[in-house]
């Protein structure tokens, strides 16, 4: 379970949170802007969610997931380049990029933690597997962003550990049995 939620979790901190400082202090946004941003993706992620949401009941989990684990691993220096970039509407398009690959993720979690564990010990394995690693990979992200920063000298580090998240939810999914089809006792 853990391992399935290390892209949600490490993609949601650097994100949703860390950014809006990585973008003051590495581009040198002003709050105001940089916290536009922000909210302007948050307010795209909505829908993002529950579209994915609702396309992983028609043609499954598993594939939509592999797909958004894989285009996060690959995308993640180029969306980090463009936020990078002097012009606003490119930092815009690479925060954009990342809503994508994480929406598709997290909006298809919830459903997908409840078909991959049984009913007797649903509820202790959902909040073991997902609270512990939002917790601990999650809360510790901007930490470990802002430190890869200063020891590396790369602006651009952070994706690495967008990338790390990726391939460990991407490995986690080929243990998973697609289960969408599937009856889920309540």
């Amino acid at each position: 379970m853990a391992g399935l939620v290390v892209y949600n979790a490490v993609g949601f901190y650097l994100m949703f949170l860390y950014i809006v400082s990585w973008l003051q202090t590495v581009d040198g946004l002003a709050p105001a802007q940089a916290l536009g941003m922000n909210t302007a993706s948050m307010l795209v992620l909505l829908p993002v969610l529950l579209g994915m949401g609702w396309l992983s009941d028609r043609i499954g989990r598993k594939r939509l997931l592999m797909a958004a684990t894989t285009l996060g691993f690959a995308g993640a220096l180029p969306l980090f380049w463009l936020m990078h970039h002097p012009d606003p509407v490119l930092v815009l398009l690479g925060q954009m990029g990342f809503v994508l690959t994480l929406g598709t993720c997290l909006g298809i979690m919830p459903a997908i933690m409840v078909e991959a564990t049984p009913r007797p010990v649903r509820c202790t394995a959902i909040a073991l597997g997902y609270n512990v690693t939002f917790g601990i990979l999650g809360g510790l992200t901007p930490l470990a962003a802002a430190w890869l920063i200063d020891r590396t000298a790369m602006d651009l580090s952070p994706a690495y550990m967008i990338m790390a998240a990726a391939a460990i939810s991407f490995v986690s999914l080929l243990f998973y049995r697609e289960s969408y089809r599937d009856d889920v006792a309540a």
